[in-house]
């Protein structure tokens, strides 16, 4: 099975929301005691505001500090998390993780993320207003029970931080193809901030060398660029059995 978060805390509060919410084919009915309605949250220290699409929330339970500056949290349509009325959403799971990045990290892409996914098998994948995004071909039921196999990756620069964002839903749902992609478009139109002002932790005498150092990159450098985005893309997007 593919899944793409490596951190103890977020990997349990994903796990302990989907078993809440999910019911074979749709999420289930509103909670008993249902949170209030959570719209807008930050991760990273503040960096990075994460604003829900209409008609979803976000479950404060399953807010998590992560290392390194990141941050994690959940989303689901607020009828079930909050009760709210009025507010009618399909069925969906998301997730936004977010990680530091270097100031001159490059931003992603597509192709990284299938690299990252793999060998999982992927369906439509590109980019678009700066989203690098994914459609996985299995492993969605493991995650939300009732799921449908295919679900959605992607992945974005803000604030100075690399967010990544996942999207789930029931079987035969069409979350799971074409529509999913606009709500994960959606999602990552949402996401706003502003670059720290203490710079990403990175070497210093690679910082100095890429300042001094003049002309086009060469074949060599551009290899090791791609190879070096390549792992941080995996390491979002780990590969476990």
């Amino acid at each position: 099975m593919s899944t793409w978060i490596s951190e103890p805390g977020a990997r349990r509060a994903l796990a302990c929301a989907a078993l809440l919410l999910a019911l074979p084919g749709c999420l289930g009915p509103v909670a008993d005691n249902p949170q209030r309605p959570v719209k807008e949250i930050v991760l990273g220290a503040g960096a990075v505001r994460v604003s829900a699409p209409r008609g979803y929330c976000i479950d404060d339970g399953s807010l998590r500090s992560l290392a390194g500056g990141g941050g994690f949290a959940l989303l689901a349509p607020c009828a079930q998390l909050a009760g709210t009325p009025g507010q009618t959403a399909a069925p969906a799971l998301m997730t936004v993780s977010v990680m530091r990045q270097a100031r001159d990290a490059a931003p992603p892409d597509a192709e990284g993320l299938v690299a990252a996914i793999a060998p999982a098998p992927v369906g439509a994948q590109g980019q678009e207003a700066g989203l690098a995004y994914v459609q996985v071909m299995q492993g969605g039921e493991a995650v939300l029970p009732g799921g449908d196999p295919r679900h959605w990756r992607g992945a974005r620069s803000v604030g100075g931080h690399l967010a990544s964002l996942s999207l789930y839903a029931p079987e035969g749902s069409a979350l799971a193809g074409r529509e999913g992609r606009l709500l994960l478009a959606d999602l990552a139109a949402g996401l706003s901030g502003r670059a720290p002002e203490a710079p990403a932790e990175a070497d210093t005498d690679t910082e100095v060398e890429a300042e001094t150092t003049t002309g086009a990159e060469t074949g060599a450098e551009a290899t090791a660029a791609k190879t070096q985005r390549r792992g941080f893309f995996a390491r979002l997007f780990p590969v476990s059995d």
